[in-house]
């Protein structure tokens, strides 16, 4: 395994793991996650391809600070580490938060050229959305629970994670031996994971759906993040002119990581079909 940092052109300072040889295929975390959540993916995707996982900024092992909670700017940090390690015809997917992250790499950066395909994990693209496909907890504009939500995490942040690490597993049963899911979401700092979250939630990317030009797969499963994240997940597949949508019925929001063999399986035909 090689790693290190990136230092990106405002200053923050990006950690970053490259594991096989291969196409390139970046993996990118979700809202107060990091790396470490691809640990039964890098795996076996390391013999097929040449896999990046980073820690956005303010995530993880990368640094911290409130300048660039946007998600077009971390879209611009993985844009940066992609020249930087020189990629092409990279395969690009987010999970979470890390899926509109995708969706404003796309709108920035497609006349690069530098990108193969897009992925798509357990996402919506306007959180807010009235839209009857949207599972958000904030759809309809609900921005009192965003205000519940800001309260409550400044209050107890610790009681704020270990409740919404719970959520992310099916029927909120969290599994045995997956503490460390609670830990990395600690590293994220109150104040700036907020920051994110105001933008994520405020961000509209639904329109750029349509845009794309290259295969898209689309990953969803129920739970209680997004309870209706099938139904979800096959509108967003609808709106893009080359998606493939699968469903996952066990994983909940960490689909990949309790399917995992499922998710990796899904990855290398993606990859495959794009030859």
């Amino acid at each position: 395994m090689k790693n290190g940092y990136l230092r990106t052109t405002d200053a923050a300072s990006i950690y970053y793991e490259i594991e096989g040889e291969g196409q390139p295929l970046v993996l990118v975390h979700g809202w107060s996650c990091s790396s470490k959540f691809w640990q039964k993916n890098v795996p076996i995707l390391k013999k097929h391809f040449t896999v990046v996982t980073l820690d956005l900024r303010n995530h993880g092992k990368s640094s911290k600070g409130l300048h660039g909670c946007l998600i077009s700017r971390i879209a611009q940090d993985i844009h940066e580490l992609i020249l930087y390690l020189d990629f092409k015809n990279v395969i690009l997917m987010g999970w979470s938060m890390g899926g509109p992250t995708m969706l404003s790499y796309w709108q920035q950066f497609q006349k690069d050229g530098l990108l193969a395909g897009l992925g798509l994990i357990d996402m919506t693209p306007f959180p807010l959305s009235d839209g009857d496909w949207n599972s958000h907890g904030f759809r309809n504009y609900n921005t009192e629970a965003f205000n519940s939500m800001i309260s409550a995490m400044n209050k107890d942040q610790e009681g704020f994670v270990n409740g919404f690490v719970k959520k992310i597993f099916k029927d909120s049963k969290q599994p045995a031996g997956t503490q460390w899911v609670n830990e990395e979401c600690m590293k994220a700092p109150t104040a700036s994971a907020l920051a994110f979250y105001s933008d994520y939630i405020y961000s509209d990317f639904t329109t750029v759906l349509k845009t794309i030009t290259i295969p898209v797969i689309v990953f969803s499963a129920d739970s209680n993040i997004f309870p209706h994240s099938i139904k979800q997940g096959q509108y967003i597949a609808s709106q893009i002119p080359h998606a493939k949508f699968i469903p996952f019925e066990h994983g909940g929001h960490m689909l990949f990581y309790i399917e995992y063999e499922k998710f990796n399986n899904a990855v290398l035909d993606f990859a495959q079909h794009l030859k």
